[in-house]
């Protein structure tokens, strides 16, 4: 039973998210565990990047998030609270794992950036975090957060990495981005 669910979430992960079979899937429903403080209703799917755990490399870090949500308005403050929440659950749940003591609190700035096609807003972001999946170390995520509104859902797709957005790894995430489908996988 539990083997047939986690396939059926990550088909619904694939579905939404098109990305290179070798990109790993996950999907979790709202609220989050470890961040029951995101005020959602609805499903987050991840694609990770191959690279995602060789940390020292230029794909370290790099994958994209889709929160497919019950529709609610979302402006910069909510995006550097949510991902501040986000994080600090995130980080600070692995560490406790990993036996890596509590990690400073991360911090999170997001400005406006220009609108993409198919996507109604955009964010540049900047997250200053602590890498809980590796040796606790200082971690600067650059990101970019758009969102739409797909009927009654409301979509918010973060793409992430340790790469500044200029760098070559920045194609795949936004492809990713870009072929995202406006639906939703329930």
């Amino acid at each position: 039973m539990f083997a047939a669910l986690a396939l059926a979430a990550a088909t619904a992960a694939a579905t939404l998210i098109p990305a290179p079979d070798d990109w790993r899937k996950e999907s979790f429903p709202f609220p989050l565990q470890f961040a029951p403080g995101i005020p959602y209703q609805g499903t987050e799917y991840l694609r990770f990047h191959p690279g995602w755990d060789r940390f020292a490399d230029e794909t370290g870090f790099s994958y994209v998030v889709l929160w497919d949500v019950k529709a609610v308005p979302v402006e910069p403050p909510d995006i550097e609270d949510h991902l501040e929440t986000y994080f600090n659950g995130l980080m600070s749940n692995v560490a406790r794992g990993r036996k890596l003591g509590e990690p400073p609190k991360s911090g999170v700035q997001a400005h406006p950036m220009a609108s993409l096609p198919d996507w109604q807003q955009g964010f540049g972001v900047q997250i200053r975090t602590y890498n809980s999946f590796s040796k606790g170390e200082p971690l600067l995520l650059y990101g970019e957060v758009t969102q739409r509104r797909c009927g009654e859902r409301m979509q918010i797709f973060f793409a992430l990495s340790k790469s500044p957005r200029d760098k070559p790894i920045w194609s795949s995430l936004r492809k990713a981005r870009a072929t995202t489908a406006c639906q939703s996988a329930a």
